[in-house]
């Protein structure tokens, strides 16, 4: 028998990778005549950066250009680009999880 903490985490699991999927946005327009079919359109697929890649922040160096009116600027590493969005989806597995808990030992 499956306990009710597996089911919760399973369907947590499920409701993550619901969330944070692959991102597919474009248009496609197929046509047919008799047997013949063709189409066109753009299709773009977005994903979660890579695990290692580098987030980079724009912070400002003291310096002043443009008359003493601007500050001269530079990028600095700044962890990484998916610690944000772990975070989250740390924070929304363990809300969900929660949330199916309650809703299976109501039943």
């Amino acid at each position: 028998m499956t306990t009710k903490d597996q089911i919760a985490h399973d369907l947590a699991m499920a409701y993550i990778n619901n969330r944070y999927g692959a991102d597919v946005k474009g248009e496609f327009s197929v046509t047919t005549w008799e047997k013949d079919v063709s189409g066109s359109g753009q299709v773009e697929t977005e994903r979660l950066p890579d695990v290692n890649q580098i987030r980079k922040v724009r912070v400002g160096t003291g310096e002043r250009h443009l008359f003493g009116l601007r500050e001269k600027t530079t990028w600095v590493a700044s962890g990484f680009e998916v610690d944000i969005v772990f975070a989250k989806m740390i924070e929304d597995y363990y809300d969900a999880r929660e949330r199916f808990l309650a809703l299976l030992e109501s039943r």
